[in-house]
């Protein structure tokens, strides 16, 4: 049984019940909320409801009733999705749901068990355009997954578990892939196996081809991008093209959603803009408690901090995490409303110190009313929420300091004093909110850090460190594809037909395979220029898989050296991948057998997409098995 909540907690209770939501990544959704105003149908964007099958007003239906119960409001669907919806977040739920139901799923035998969609339990959120988040948080759909849908997808014969996640996709590694070439769909799931993050990928992820089209990323998943409709319609049919019909002209890869801002309904930059972790604190307090603002200060929370919410629940998986924005600004406005109305901080907040070894205080001028911390990584890892829900293995952090800031402070309430803790990371470009606490001296606080020093974290093989180093430098600088081809063992020779572009011809045999790579190798590195150094033209892309760890070595800034589980070094080869063998997930973690190395071209054009490649040791040389090429 919970213990009983104190009346000095009646406050806090307000804001838990909206301050955190579910495991991180859902963000913006469907609506808007700062402005509920019926709007005259004669502006509305592009699709109606109506249009819509049954199966698919259903999904909205169930959103909106979701949405309604969480706000107290009264939208009709119907309403909603014609005068609510911003064109991109509407052209991205119909494109994607329209391949799900339009893909037929069939078993071993060739029996049919439906179509893709029957995988869908309910839509969580969708992402259409969304300025300045990374591109595998825009052009999608958040679901809750069925609780037979993965079984299905491993006996489909449509689709195939490929290569874990290990770049993109955060939260979400478990890779299944649509089979048939592009367009494909791809299921990218959690490890609780119910929620998934599905998008249709409209480019080949083809090498040499996408190495430096750093377009390609956000243009991936968006089907009004360039020719991404016809790619849709020819391979599934039934679509219709109703934005282009509406505006008489086509929409261009960079046009901005005009109506983006209809898909963010919470500002996507904190109102300070990027300024120190005391500016930010100050502004979202002003802004939530003086102003009762909810809007702006949604502006300073993560998605990441949503997970908070998660730890106050028997079934931490039952909570619905696409009312997770809805519920947090609820939350917030409910604490305003129960503290009535304040013309400033001042006596509203108090700077609360905490005596918790390993915090730093830092000097700045609101002390009084709330105090701000350096926190290290490892005291950061025991209070963040979102490592607390995760179902993944927790990595070893170190006592670093600069990637983690708290505020602490009390709020001064009718019945009592509620102690509040936030901690502050950057996320997209800002300092904000990405985990809280109330009543930080309580006993079920997180346990202090041992103050013995963690041990070192683990270098990289310098012989290791020395060979991809070598190979990239006789690739990209000095321009001796000879040499650095030679790196490439003849496993790697497969990769060719996997990853070739739709106007690369077919390999006719492993060494034809290899000329072909040759090639590419070549023309690469006449498009990478003359750099003088390997960091001018790559730079390193960390692992974002919870089972694949960092390594150190000196050009870490140019290429990254990761340890890989045997589990993800035996789907990543390419022999086994070109059969169409089923991988079965990674069953052990066990690693020390191959390592990866991730990089990305510098492109002034977005993210160009991830090379991922493996490394084995031959005796006493190391080579290259395989490869990769990985978009959002």
């Amino acid at each position: 049984m919970r213990r009983a909540l104190s009346a000095a907690a009646a406050i806090a209770v307000a804001v838990v019940a909206g301050f955190a939501m579910g495991p991180a990544g859902m963000g913006p959704t469907f609506a808007r909320v700062a402005d509920q105003r019926p709007q005259d149908p004669s502006t509305q964007f592009g699709g109606a409801y109506a249009s819509l099958d049954a199966r698919r007003q259903a999904l909205v239906t169930n959103w909106v009733q979701r949405f309604n119960q969480t706000t107290r409001s009264s939208f009709a669907p119907e309403a909603f999705y014609d005068q609510e919806i911003s064109l991109s977040a509407k052209t991205t739920f119909e494109a994607v749901t329209h391949a799900l139901m339009t893909t037929a799923l069939t078993d071993a035998t060739g029996r049919s068990v439906g179509d893709a969609l029957t995988l869908v339990e309910r839509v969580e959120s969708v992402r259409g355009q969304v300025p300045g988040a990374p591109s595998d948080r825009q052009f999608r759909v958040f679901v809750r997954l069925t609780a037979s849908a993965i079984d299905t997808l491993d006996a489909s014969r449509e689709f195939l578990r490929r290569v874990d996640n290990g770049v993109y996709h955060k939260g979400y590694p478990m890779n299944y892939r649509g089979q048939g070439g592009t367009p494909s769909i791809q299921f990218s799931v959690a490890l609780d196996r119910r929620q998934a993050d599905v998008d249709v990928d409209y480019r080949s992820s083809s090498f040499p081809l996408s190495m430096f089209n750093g377009h390609l990323s956000s243009a991936n998943s968006d089907v009004r991008a360039g020719t991404n409709f016809d790619r849709h319609v020819n391979r599934w049919t039934g679509f219709r093209n109703w934005w282009r019909s509406f505006f008489g002209i086509g929409v261009s890869d960079g046009t901005r959603d005009a109506t983006a801002e209809k898909s963010v309904p919470f500002p996507v930059e904190p109102r300070a803009g990027d300024k120190t972790v005391d500016v930010m604190t100050g502004d979202f307090l002003t802004a939530w408690l003086v102003e009762g603002n909810t809007r702006e200060a949604m502006g300073y929370v993560s998605e990441r901090s949503y997970a908070c919410l998660a730890l106050d629940q028997d079934d931490p998986t039952t909570l619905d995490r696409g009312m997770a924005p809805f519920l947090l600004a609820s939350g917030l406005q409910a604490a305003r409303d129960a503290l009535g109305a304040h013309a400033s901080l001042d006596g509203l907040t108090v700077g609360v110190r905490l005596t918790r070894p390993g915090l730093r205080v830092v000097t700045q001028p609101r002390h009084a009313q709330f105090v701000v911390y350096e926190v290290p990584d490892d005291i950061a890892a025991n209070f963040d929420c979102e490592s607390r829900v995760s179902l993944a293995p927790a990595k070893r952090a170190g006592r670093t300091y600069g990637r983690y800031y708290g505020s602490t402070f009390y709020i001064q309430g009718p019945r009592g004093a509620v102690p509040m803790v936030l901690l502050w990371a950057r996320d997209r470009g800002f300092w904000r909110i990405v985990s809280w606490h109330t009543e930080p001296d309580a006993r079920d606080a997180p346990a202090p850090a041992p103050a013995s020093a963690p041990p070192p974290p683990m270098r990289a093989d310098p012989t290791l460190a020395a060979a991809a180093r070598d190979f990239l430098e006789n690739w990209l600088i000095r321009k001796d594809i000879n040499r650095a081809f030679d790196y490439l063992a003849p496993p790697a020779y497969a990769c060719y037909d996997l990853l070739r572009g739709p106007g690369q011809p077919p390999s006719a045999s492993p060494e034809d395979a290899a000329r072909l790579i040759r090639q590419g190798m070549t023309r690469v590195a006449q498009d990478a220029g003359s750099p003088a150094r390997l960091d001018v033209v790559i730079a390193a892309v960390a692992p974002v898989h919870p089972m694949v760890r960092l390594l150190s070595h000196p050009l870490a800034g140019a290429f990254a050296l990761t340890s890989v589980p045997d589990g993800i070094v035996r789907a990543a080869d390419c022999g086994t991948r070109a059969s169409g063998a089923k991988f079965d997930g990674v069953a052990g973690a066990q690693s020390g057998n191959a390592f990866g190395m991730n990089l990305r071209f510098r492109t002034s054009d977005g993210d160009a997409p991830v090379l991922r490649i493996l490394w084995v040791k031959d005796g006493s040389r190391w080579r290259i098995t395989a490869y990769d090429v990985e978009i959002p």
